[in-house]
């Protein structure tokens, strides 16, 4: 059961760091791909987003990554 959380938190944590890249090469947020990974994204990120957004630069990703980084190995921890 553990393999499967943290093979998920990987997961998303991949499709948050492809975000994260495509937040800066499509600035307008036209790209397909962009497209396909909003639906999947924002409804964690946008929380986030006000609170981590400095210079027009959204850290939102980055830290949801960490933060699921830290879930990810606090779970194994506990659970291992």
């Amino acid at each position: 059961m553990l393999g499967i959380i943290t093979t998920i938190i990987s997961v998303y944590q991949f499709v948050l760091f492809i975000r994260f890249i495509m937040q800066w090469i499509d600035k307008d947020g036209t790209n397909s791909i962009n497209n396909a990974l909003k639906p999947v994204t924002e409804p964690v990120l946008t929380p986030i987003r006000a609170k981590v957004t400095f210079n027009n630069i959204d850290f939102s990703a980055l830290i949801v990554s960490i933060l699921l980084s830290i879930i990810s190995g606090l779970l194994t921890a506990f659970l291992y």
